[in-house]
């Protein structure tokens, strides 16, 4: 909390005219007219805030009748009695605005980045695309940036008559002023805005984003300059990109490529030619004598650095549900075959046929 004594640079048993010649030394060097330091308001506000408290410390004696905030109201005493509080110091001439009031905006408040969502196919996210946005927008005002009202700095709140706080809910307790938050000054709703702090009219925009290759589902494309208005400050347009799911592909846990191709059971067994569509859409043609599990190097999606990742091909084999006379006949002779072959080609039939033999 504010240390109305170090704020002022004073020792903690000072007088009132000592606290009165440390606030006309400050006053002359901050005040926002002699001042052109950014943050010379702030620090006058803090000035006035700690001359008003010391000054009414001295009249008081204790700043135990002094709240931050607005206290819950009590349970209703209608025999009570309560006493009014009493008057804080008015300010002194050297405080006053002899002049028109000078209206500014109170404070800025940033624009706001416009965040959109674009959904776009696999394909395009590997090797870009443009995605185009529009829609329409509400800038900041610029007469109070943004704020909605306005402060006239070195004038006398019209609530609180320039002391920064009004009457508490009970007696001998005070509460910040609502109006002026504290400060002193008066403080009025922005005529152009109507105290909404937007601009009247909305604006519509149009662009056409160009998504770069190799952006993954949650990543951004972020366009500076383009979001909100207020003046000559603009925020962002965020971009943030949704990858559909593929018909063949699908990630794996490593963020690389796969895609699982199903084969009949017999180009399996004669280990034959497959096909298998890539993420550009033609057809590379692998052989299953290199294996069930195979990688396709450079056929993935690309990576940072330029380059493209592996491709994870797994062949699941299907039998067919049922042959017609054809195709009976033929698995008929295949089966004849092995027979008379002794089936060497499956040992695990052929042992199984000496046991009925040695047991017959």
């Amino acid at each position: 909390m504010l240390n109305p004594h170090d704020e002022l640079g004073l020792s903690s048993g000072a007088s009132l005219a000592q606290i009165k010649k440390a606030y006309r030394r400050l006053a002359a060097r901050w005040h926002p007219d002699r001042n052109a330091d950014p943050q010379a308001m702030g620090r006058m506000q803090r000035i006035n805030q700690a001359y008003r408290q010391l000054c009414d410390w001295d009249d008081s004696g204790s700043d135990d009748d002094v709240a931050d905030v607005a206290p819950a109201p009590p349970p209703a005493q209608p025999h009570a009695h309560t006493e009014k509080p009493k008057a804080k110091p008015k300010r002194a001439w050297w405080e006053r605005h002899w002049g028109a009031a000078r209206w500014q905006p109170d404070g800025q408040i940033e624009p706001a980045t416009l965040r959109l969502d674009a959904t776009i196919s696999l394909e395009a996210a590997a090797f870009s695309c443009l995605h185009r946005v529009q829609g329409l927008i509400t800038d900041l005002c610029e007469d109070c940036a943004g704020v909605g009202r306005w402060v006239a700095p070195g004038t006398a709140c019209s609530v609180c008559d320039g002391e920064g706080r009004v009457p508490g809910q009970t007696a001998s307790t005070w509460v910040v002023c609502g109006h002026c938050h504290g400060d002193g000054s008066d403080r009025k709703p922005c005529d152009t805005c109507a105290g909404s702090g937007q601009a009247a009219q909305t604006r519509s925009y149009h662009y056409e984003v160009r998504i770069p290759p190799g952006l993954r589902d949650g990543q951004a494309v972020v366009l500076r300059g383009q979001g909100q208005r207020c003046g000559e400050q603009c925020g962002d347009l965020a971009l943030t990109i949704h990858v559909l799911e593929h018909p063949w592909l699908r990630w794996r846990a490593d963020q690389e490529l796969a895609c699982e191709v199903p084969v009949d059971l017999y180009t399996a067994l004669g280990q034959g030619v497959v096909e298998v569509p890539s993420l550009e859409g033609h057809l590379i043609k692998i052989s299953l004598r290199d294996g069930t599990e195979q990688v396709l190097a450079g056929m993935g999606f690309p990576r940072r650095d330029g380059t493209r990742g592996p491709l994870h091909v797994s062949i699941r084999t299907v039998a067919p549900a049922a042959h017609d006379a054809a195709q009976q006949a033929l698995l008929q002779k295949l089966a004849d075959s092995l027979k008379r072959q002794g089936y060497q080609a499956c040992p695990e039939l052929a042992a199984w046929q000496q046991k009925i033999k040695a047991r017959s």
